[in-house]
C-alpha cells in the first residue's frame, strides 16, 4: 500500500505544467528552483487548518527535494497526496518529502498534492498575503509570498500565458 501512495506521489510530480505567474512579482527563484503561483483558499473562522498550493519549478540537473514548509502562525506543513489502496479507496496520505524531477515541474492543486498547516492561530481572509518558508534540500530556504483567495474564485493556477 506504501508502494501506491509513492507511486502516486511520484505520477503527479511527473507531470510538466507550463509555468506562469499568476500575479506579477509572485515567483520566487533560488539555485534554479522556481516557485509561483502560491496561494490558499479562504476559510472559515473557525477553521483550524489551511491548504496552501504553489508551483514549482525545477530547472537544474538534480532533483529537488522539498523537506520542510512553514509559516508564523500554524504548526509546520505537512505534505498531503491522494492514495489508491489495494480495494481501490482512495484517501489522502502524508508524505514526508516532495521530489521534483530535473527540467519538471510540480503544481498543487485542490484534490492532489498540497501543503497543510494545522493549528492555525489567526483568521486570513481572502485578499490578504502572508510569507511562508519552504526548504529544499541542498538549497535550503526559499521565502514565498502566499495570496488569499475567496472560495468562489476561480482556480486555474496552471493557465499558460500568450
Amino acid at each position: 500500500m506504501f508502494m501506491r501512495t509513492i507511486a502516486a506521489a511520484s505520477a503527479a510530480l511527473l507531470l510538466a505544467i507550463p509555468v506562469t505567474a499568476h500575479h506579477d512579482g509572485e515567483a520566487a527563484r533560488d539555485s534554479g528552483i522556481v516557485v509561483s503561483h502560491a496561494y490558499t483558499i479562504e476559510a472559515g473562522a473557525t477553521a483550524h487548518s489551511i491548504d496552501v498550493f504553489v508551483t514549482i519549478e525545477n530547472t537544474t540537473d538534480t532533483p529537488a527535494v522539498l523537506t520542510a514548509a512553514e509559516v508564523d502562525f500554524a504548526e509546520p506543513g505537512v505534505f498531503q497526496a491522494p492514495s489508491v489502496d489495494d480495494s481501490g479507496k482512495m484517501s489522502i496520505r502524508e508524505i514526508a518529502a516532495l521530489e521534483i524531477a530535473p527540467g519538471q515541474m510540480l503544481t498543487m492543486q485542490p484534490g492532489g498534492i498540497h501543503i497543510v498547516f494545522h493549528d492555525v492561530q489567526e483568521r486570513v481572509e481572502a485578499g490578504d498575503h502572508f510569507h511562508a518558508h519552504l526548504e529544499f534540500e541542498g538549497v535550503g530556504e526559499i521565502e514565498i509570498e502566499v495570496e488569499v483567495e475567496h472560495a468562489d474564485e476561480e482556480h486555474d493556477h496552471d493557465e499558460d500565458v500568450g
